[in-house]
């Protein structure tokens, strides 16, 4: 199998699939395709053995040997991987957590225009982590991130909902809590859609959505007027 068709395979299990249905021989064919490729330094079967390990998906969970994967990578040039390396150095995958080094690398994902690792910069600029607390500039990265996506916006559940809550926050008002309530139910929809295709982390965010939600829909039930102009008898 040439590189090209390999990862187009990989791409179509890993990421295209839906991994509660998947079969073993599935699952085993896309180990042994990451394996095969990061054998011969393919940049992108090497980030997607490193993500196998970090998942515990086809393999038992390793965070150091994802680590090592996704170090390799970044050597061949992939962008996601350093946005996996911002996440060990941003959670603590095995390793003490390291939000100086967590930028560094979401800085450098960032820069090569990587979705993920421009709403973990969010992030960071939202809880004051490395750097000053700064809302507004947390904003911007998430509304940098969800610029760079497909229209598939349920997809991307986490920038949803962080530009959601950024813009409840912003306000108490119902104009503000409108827009809010727009991007969370998007977020919401898009952790029903992946927790439907076997995602691992997307019932993470629900309850957190969910009580947004309900903060949004209080600011309209103030906003609103009380006494409908037009009544059904």
């Amino acid at each position: 199998m040439d590189k090209k068709t390999r990862r187009q395979v990989i791409d179509s299990l890993l990421n295209q699939s839906n991994r509660l249905s998947m079969a073993d021989a599935e699952k085993e064919t896309l180990r042994q395709l990451c394996v095969q490729g990061a054998k011969e330094g393919d940049a992108a079967a090497t980030l997607a053995l490193g993500r196998l390990y970090y998942e515990g998906f086809t393999v038992s969970q390793d965070y150091t040997t994802a680590r090592h994967y996704f170090e390799q990578a970044a050597d061949l040039g992939s962008e996601w991987a350093l946005n996996y390396l911002g996440y060990c150095h941003y959670y603590g995958r095995a390793i003490p957590v390291d939000y100086e080094k967590a930028f560094y690398y979401f800085s450098k994902s960032g820069a090569e225009g990587n979705h993920c690792a421009l709403y973990k910069l969010g992030d960071m600029y939202r809880d004051g982590l490395y750097v000053a607390a700064d809302q507004e500039k947390a904003l911007s990265y998430y509304r940098q991130a969800i610029v760079r996506i497909t229209p598939e916006t349920a997809e991307y559940p986490n920038i949803c909902f962080r530009i959601g809550h950024c813009v409840l926050m912003a306000g108490d008002n119902g104009v503000t809590a409108l827009d809010a309530l727009k991007w969370l139910h998007q977020a919401q929809e898009g952790c029903f859609y992946l927790l439907s295709q076997g995602d691992p982390y997307a019932h993470l965010s629900l309850p957190e959505i969910e009580q947004d939600i309900r903060k949004a829909l209080s600011l309209l039930q103030t906003w609103i007027p009380q006494d409908p102009a037009v009544q059904y008898t």
